[in-house]
């Protein structure tokens, strides 16, 4: 019986007792970062509007720790920083940001910097995993070619594989099973 308590305690995993709870800097931080957009409001009303593709890719890619969230953003910053700077130059008011925030052709732009991002990340993932995929597949041969020159110089001991099942797996290679 003693056994089966020590068992069934190892087996829970303890809970988390901060599960879904702010840590004091993230509530500080949100707190600054809320009181920065309040002092710069027409700012924060076009970055709000402007980054949306942001947004999208945070809440798509989990948690927003991913590539794709990344790259999204800072493409995304990089479209909506020229109309930051145009609107700091203007009277920095919420009519100019509106502005700018209704005018499709600045919206289009902000947006399409962001499916640059997009385009960029699926680019780079399809080079990045065939560059991985051939590492692998080169990595492969050159173990099997390390394997075979083993065998060639100490013999098919080596393999640690029994006589008689060296003998049955050419029989296989040699019928393709």
């Amino acid at each position: 019986m003693a056994k089966k308590d020590k068992k069934d305690k190892k087996d829970k995993k303890p809970k988390k007792a901060n599960a879904g709870k702010l840590s004091f800097k993230a509530r500080l931080l949100m707190v600054f970062v809320l009181m920065v957009g309040l002092v710069f409001l027409p700012t924060s009303m076009l970055l709000f509007f402007g980054m949306i593709p942001s947004m999208v890719a945070f809440f798509i890619s989990g948690r927003g720790l991913g590539a794709r969230a990344s790259t999204v953003s800072a493409m995304n910053l990089a479209g909506c920083i020229p109309f930051v700077f145009k609107l700091w130059s203007m009277e920095n008011d919420f009519e100019s940001s509106f502005k700018i925030i209704t005018n499709m052709n600045y919206m289009s732009i902000i947006y399409v910097s962001a499916l640059f991002g997009y385009m960029i990340d699926w680019v780079m993932t399809g080079l990045m995993s065939s560059f991985l995929y051939q590492k692998g597949i080169n990595r492969m041969k050159a173990i099997k070619k390390r394997q075979e020159l083993l065998i060639e110089q100490w013999g098919k001991e080596v393999t640690g594989v029994a006589e008689n099942d060296i003998e049955q797996e050419e029989k296989v290679d040699e019928y393709g099973f």
